[in-house]
């Protein structure tokens, strides 16, 4: 009793002093205020009312510093009973809620799913304080000394053991208010899979369906097939598989779904790469095919996966490609499986797929009905009228319950309101069957036919027609499809490039709604035409020309060998591929109109005599090939309109090219080896409407200044991409009387230390054509100031697509004047740095609302990509970053942040970081609860990082992937490795 007296009043002195002590500070505080009329204490309620005046400050201070702790303490002294009783009861709802948590988690570890570290942590912490502390606690005051009453009287006891109770309960309260929620228990599971998109209006897939999900979750089988004829619906049923177990991550049925597409172009390597950039991994191309292998064999062998294989013509060897094939396991272990589509059953049993085969039948004419009706909305047509129902049931049989015919003819027959209508579609239909080709599928491309027929003019059934000589087998460009639709004269109707371009897009609009083209997974730049459609094309053009023997164009999807009596022949030649293209030089090709070998890396030259042999070529796409000349006899191309060699090695354009007077369309972009045009050749190329020598070779400076003489002469010019490397040629090209610059390359100019782009250098007109603009190889250049003080409303570079700058190593700032930058810059999507050793910061990109993809390369003082912003707040964090998916930092040696963790990005995917060792933080905005990035690192980086959070390490783990030791870091590799 002695000891906790002394204890108390060693407390109660200790508030006391304090006490004196603030009430001395606030005692000179209220002595200049007026005092209050009266005060009262009402605690504790024996105390009289105090009169007001000089007491008052006195008796608040002791009410609020003596007397509340002397009561706290006094109290622990007389009911430890109820404490620990209120203990006893958090100590047991926490132990029921410690157990639910155990419960969750042993569930979630059934399916594959991994626990958070703050889910164990908390298990631990509470377990800790229940089973050590609070139970220790009440089994403690269990064992007491009591006396009369059941009493215990020794109140050094009834001190220390409310006092430890109270504490104790309210750590309880606090752990039970942080007890995890159901999203919060499992680590957010790594992109099992993208979701795919599909057609509305599937129908009489579910039975199949079921009976596929129910193999692959019993895991019966190893491999499964579907096969069925074109057109009946096995690309949709796997896209649907892709989708169901892509969207159920959270059972973490496998660890990776993987959706490829072969088709009849079939390349190892291809799909080796395709498989790669699914599982997130880099696979160096300079790297040996069986190292290539062996990095997804050794990635997948030991993790769970969905192959999913689309459309296969021919044997694929999976071992080749890296796929596991040995020791899988049969029952609901196997998480080792491969479904493939095929038209070609037997191709199933070489594939090993000897057990589960699903055959793909017509749909019944129920299913059939409804999948018409939901295209062609003939419901509503139908019930008014007997007789069009009765040509809508015939027509509905004609299409043989093929679900591909069913929604194409029954887009196409979606306007038609009338019986007349209706009555033409069947002649059309019935018609069109007579005319057919001994073909397997030549039935379907008669009834398809009439979506053909639909289309609204001839323009848009020329463009789909010509479409096949786009060349890929599973997607297009859409801006190559529509430059190929613009050199064969389809889209050129006006002196306007810009119409052109827009009309080329109208028509590719056109196509989708009518279902002859679908768009890709890429995006809405990327289209793709199903082989069936293909095959349709390609049908119409030889029923059109009566060719039912010979065929007339050639597209060649594999490179396969064309035999000499073919070029003689042929009037359009599409080929693509890696294999072998032998252009012939001595067989005539009189008849030849286009000529597309883009791509098709093995061709090094055209031979000598051949362009004598096709004086009719009109259109010649030699891009992407590894041509370094052409020969002399290009002159005898009197008739060619479109000229395409971007991307190639070629060193020299031959004099013979100013023969060339009806070319129209010339594209010399991206040839940095190409030193020299011959005087006049661009003057007498006079009906010219693009000429592309963005990022070509270096010119002198007055072979420059000659180029741009010439330009003056090109009436006709509407699209001019071009590189300057020197101040006057910039001015005299910016003040060019046309405004047809779309592409820009400022490259080389000495002594440029300070570099202003405003409406006194650019106008307002040719700020909104450019697309492109790159700043390369100016090594003195200081400062890019953007604006000025008094700017034009309108001045912004509406159209610019991307900023390149590369290899401006005294480049310190970027400076926005009377102009911000996502005014300035709107529609940006693609910007690189690359070689800029002096900046230090970026800040001003954070708000571009359309920047898709920032490439970083050794920019050696580069300190943070976005530095803080004091008046940043919750408002602009939610606009930072807005569609941001890739970011690459290679080499930046000085790079400690990125940016500070208010910035959003809402949209972001994938994150490469590559001799970046002072980065050793990522942001937290990265991070969403929907969604985390890929990571693309060395492993040694991984391990130096540091974290807010532990957790946050455990939770992005299984988003990292190593980089390749075969990694270098330049533009390439980082582009590469970035993109899906």
């Amino acid at each position: 009793m002695a000891r906790l007296s002394e204890r108390i009043a060693w407390r109660v002195g200790s508030a006391a002093a304090s006490a004196v002590k603030n009430s001395r500070r606030l005692l000179n505080l209220r002595l200049l205020l007026p005092p209050p009329i009266s005060f009262y204490c009402k605690s504790p309620s024996y105390m009289a009312p105090f009169p007001s005046g000089i007491m008052s400050p006195v008796v608040d201070l002791f009410v609020r510093e003596l007397w509340k702790p002397i009561k706290k303490h006094f109290g622990y002294c007389l009911k430890p009973e109820s404490k620990v009783r209120k203990l006893a009861k958090a100590a047991d709802d926490l132990k029921e809620n410690i157990d639910l948590v155990k419960e969750k988690i042993k569930l979630g570890e059934l399916e594959g799913k991994k626990p958070r570290v703050q889910a164990t942590r908390w298990i631990d912490d509470s377990a800790k304080l229940v089973e050590d502390e609070s139970y220790r606690i009440k089994n403690t005051y269990d064992g007491r000394s009591t006396h009369i009453f059941g009493c215990s009287w020794n109140c050094f006891f009834n001190y220390r053991i409310s006092s430890a109770a109270t504490k104790k309960k309210a750590d309880a309260d606090e752990l039970q208010e942080s007890t995890p929620k159901n999203d919060s228990i499992f680590s957010l599971l790594p992109p099992v899979g993208r979701e795919l998109p599909l057609p509305p209006n599937i129908m009489g897939q579910n039975r199949y369906m079921k009976e596929i999900v129910a193999c692959i979750k019993q895991g019966t089988m190893s491999f499964i097939g579907i096969c069925g004829m074109g057109g009946a619906g096995k690309t949709t049923l796997l896209k649907q598989l892709n989708n169901i177990f892509s969207c159920a991550a959270e059972t973490h049925e496998f660890d990776y779904i993987i959706y490829v597409e072969i088709g009849q172009q079939q390349d190892l390597d291809t799909v080796r790469q395709n498989v790669a950039s699914q599982l997130g991994l880099v696979i160096g191309k300079d790297e040996s095919t069986t190292f290539r292998s062996s990095s997804l064999y050794n990635f997948l062998k030991e993790r769970k996966f969905l192959l999913l294989i689309d459309d296969l013509w021919q044997t694929l060897d999976l071992v080749q490609i890296g796929i596991p094939q040995g020791g899988r396991l049969i029952g609901p272990q196997n998480r080792q499986m491969i479904v493939i589509t095929t038209r070609l059953q037997h191709l199933c049993h070489r594939m090993q797929v000897h057990g589960q085969v699903i055959m793909l039948q017509r749909l019944e004419f129920e299913e059939a009905w409804n999948l018409f009706d939901a295209n062609a909305g003939c419901n509503r047509v139908t019930n008014s009228s007997a007789q069009i129902r009765v040509y809508a049931k015939s027509i509905v049989n004609m299409c043989g319950g093929l679900p591909l015919a069913l929604k194409i003819v029954g887009q196409a027959m979606a306007s038609k309101e009338s019986e007349h209508e209706w009555k033409h579609a069947m002649i059309l239909l019935r018609r069109s069957q007579f005319h057919k080709v001994p073909d397997a599928e030549s039935n379907l491309f008669s009834l398809l036919y009439i979506s053909y027929e639909n289309l609204p003019d001839e323009r848009t059934k020329h463009c789909f027609l010509f479409f096949v000589l786009a060349g890929y087998d599973h997607y297009s460009y859409v801006p190559y499809a529509i430059n190929l639709w613009i050199g064969h004269g389809f889209l050129d109707e006006d002196d306007d490039i810009r119409n052109n371009y827009l009309r080329g897009h109208s028509v590719v609009g056109c196509l989708k709604r009518a279902c002859l083209l679908e768009e890709h997974p890429r995006g809405e730049n990327y289209v793709r035409m199903h082989d069936i459609i293909r095959g349709l094309a390609l049908w119409i053009v030889q029923m059109q020309q009566g060719d039912r023997h010979n065929n007339k164009w050639q597209v060649r999807l594999c490179g396969e060998p064309m035999e000499p009596e073919e070029w003689s022949t042929a009037q359009r030649i599409s080929l693509t591929g890696m294999n072998p293209i032998n252009i012939p030089d001595s067989c005539s090709c009189i008849c030849l109109l286009t000529l597309s070998v883009p791509r098709s890396k093995i061709i090094g030259s055209v031979p000598t005599g051949f362009f004598r042999t096709a004086p009719s070529l009109t259109y010649l796409d030699l891009s992407q090939t590894n041509i370094q000349e052409l020969p002399s006899d290009v002159g005898a191309l009197l008739n060619l309109q479109h000229l395409d060699l971007s991307h190639t090695p070629i060193r020299a354009i031959q004099m013979e090219l100013q023969l060339l007077k009806s070319l129209r369309y010339l594209y010399l972009g991206h040839t940095r080896r190409l030193k020299t045009i011959p005087y006049g050749t661009i003057s007498s190329l006079s009906m010219l409407r693009v000429l592309d020598l963005y990022n070509s070779g270096l010119f002198s400076v007055d072979r420059t200044q000659t180029y741009i003489e010439e330009l003056e002469s090109l009436v006709w010019l509407q699209s001019l991409g071009f590189t300057v490397d020197d101040s006057e040629s910039l001015h005299r090209l910016l003040n060019f009387s046309n405004n047809s610059l779309k592409f820009l390359n400022v490259q080389g100019v000495e002594g440029l230390q300070f570099l202003h782009i405003s409406p006194s250098l650019i106008g307002i007109m040719r700020a909104h054509q450019l697309e492109k603009l790159m700043f390369r190889g100016m090594k003195s250049l200081e400062e890019l100031l953007i604006g000025e003080t008094i700017m034009a409303s309108d001045w912004n570079f509406q159209s610019l697509d991307d900023l390149i700058l590369v290899d401006l190593p005294k480049l310190e700032s970027i400076v926005w004047k009377g102009v911000v930058p996502h005014v300035c810059l709107p529609t940006l999507r693609f910007l690189v740095m690359y070689g800029c050793h002096s900046i230090k910061t970026l800040t001003w990109i954070k708000e571009l609302p359309c920047l898709k993809e920032i490439y970083l390369i050794d920019c050696g003082s580069m300190l943070e990509l976005v530095a803080d912003d004091e008046e940043a707040n919750t408002s602009t964090a939610a606009h930072s970053f807005p569609r941001l998916k890739l970011l690459g930092l290679s080499q930046l040696g000085n790079l400690q942040n990125i940016c500070g963790g208010t910035l959003s990005f809402p949209c972001f995917q994938r994150l490469l970081v590559y001799k970046c060792p002072m980065l050793v933080k990522l942001p937290s905005g990265l991070m969403t609860e929907e969604r985390l990035p890929l990571i693309l690192g060395r492993q040694d980086w991984w391990e130096q990082l540091c974290w807010e959070d532990s957790s946050m390490e455990s939770t992005l783990f299984p988003f990292f992937r190593e980089l390749p030791a075969s990694f270098r870091g330049n533009f390439v590799d980082v582009g590469n490795a970035l993109i899906m």
